[in-house]
C-alpha cells in the first residue's frame, strides 16, 4: 500500500473516530441525567418530620415534668449555655425503640448532646428500659402529656433543641443516620433531608 492510500484509510478511520464520539456524546448526556434522576430516588433518607406538633424552628416552651426517680426537670426552654439537648421518644414493647437507645446513647456521646428519653408507658415496663439499657432513670421521663403537647404518634421519634429551645429539627428515626441528619439539619438550614431534596433541582 502507497503512502497515498495509507493517508487516506487513516483519515477515514479519524473521521469515523470523531462520529462515534459525536454519537456517543448525547448517549452520555442522557445517561447523566437519568443516573442524577435515580440519585434523587435513593438519596439517603433522614429523619422522616411529621405534620404534628410544633415545627423546627419555634420555641418549645418550658414545660415542667417529673423524672422516673422523682427528679424536677424542664423540657424545653432555655438550656445551660451551649447545651443541646435530644429528646428521644421511645416505649420498651417497640422493637426498634430497643434498637435505638444504644445507638443514641453513643451518637448523643460523640456529639456532645444531652439525651432525655420520653415515653408512655408503664412505669415498671419504662424501668426495666432502664435497667436494661443502662440508661439514668433522672433522665427518661413517663408522661404522655408532653407527648400529646408534641404531636408524637409513632416511635421511636426524636427532636433536637439547641440551648435556647428552639427546636432544630424532627423526625422519626430508626438508625444513626437518622439521628446525623438531625444535625445537619441546623448546619444546612434545611430543616429535614425532604426539603434539602425539594430544594436541590433549583440549586442545580
Amino acid at each position: 500500500m502507497d503512502s497515498a492510500s495509507s493517508m487516506t484509510v487513516l483519515a477515514w478511520a479519524q473521521a469515523l473516530d470523531w462520529l462515534l464520539l459525536l454519537a456517543l456524546a448525547p448517549v452520555l448526556v442522557l445517561l447523566f441525567r437519568r443516573m442524577r434522576h435515580l440519585f434523587t430516588k435513593v438519596a439517603p433518607v433522614g429523619a422522616l418530620m411529621t405534620s404534628g406538633g410544633p415545627a423546627p424552628g419555634q420555641m418549645l416552651a418550658a414545660h415542667p415534668l417529673r423524672a422516673l426517680d422523682g427528679t424536677a426537670l424542664t423540657v424545653g426552654g432555655a438550656q445551660p449555655e451551649g447545651t443541646r439537648t435530644l429528646l428521644l421518644f421511645v416505649s420498651g414493647t417497640c422493637p426498634i425503640s430497643r434498637k435505638m437507645l444504644p445507638i443514641a446513647q453513643d451518637f448523643v456521646r460523640r456529639e456532645a448532646i444531652d439525651l432525655l428519653c420520653l415515653g408512655d408507658d408503664t412505669d415498671a415496663m419504662q424501668r426495666d428500659l432502664v435497667a436494661r439499657f443502662g440508661l439514668s432513670p433522672s433522665r427518661f421521663v413517663n408522661d404522655p402529656e408532653i407527648g400529646r403537647v408534641l404531636g408524637i404518634d409513632k416511635l421511636p421519634f426524636a427532636l433536637l433543641l439547641d440551648a435556647s429551645g428552639r427546636i432544630v429539627a424532627k423526625g422519626l428515626v430508626n438508625n444513626r443516620e437518622h439521628l446525623e441528619s438531625l444535625v445537619v439539619a441546623g448546619e444546612t438550614g434545611h430543616v429535614s433531608v425532604q426539603s434539602y431534596l425539594d430544594a436541590r433541582p433549583r440549586a442545580a
